[in-house]
């Protein structure tokens, strides 16, 4: 069983399962870590141009509905790219 605070943003069994997906994505493609989190915070519209270079939300400041569609975005790439369930 999983006990966790809920905040007013975002669970931290959210971050844990998108933590989880990228570290399991990352292994199957041989991307590292923090590669595989650009492109899914890329994917899930995290990210965006600041002048000189890309930046991305930190999942710690995301919201609910932020950390959900970075999950989805997970399940997505899993399923299409690589053919696991996440």
């Amino acid at each position: 069983m999983y006990i966790g605070l809920a905040d007013a943003d975002h669970s931290i069994a959210q971050l844990a399962k998108v933590h989880a997906c990228i570290r399991e994505l990352a292994k199957e493609s041989g991307y590292t870590f923090e590669e595989m989190k650009v492109l899914i915070k890329e994917r899930s519209g995290l990210c965006f141009d600041g002048g000189d270079a890309t930046i991305c939300k930190s999942f710690a400041d995301c919201s609910k509905d932020e950390l959900a569609l970075a999950i989805e975005a997970c399940i997505q790439i899993g399923r299409e790219q690589f053919n696991i369930t996440l």
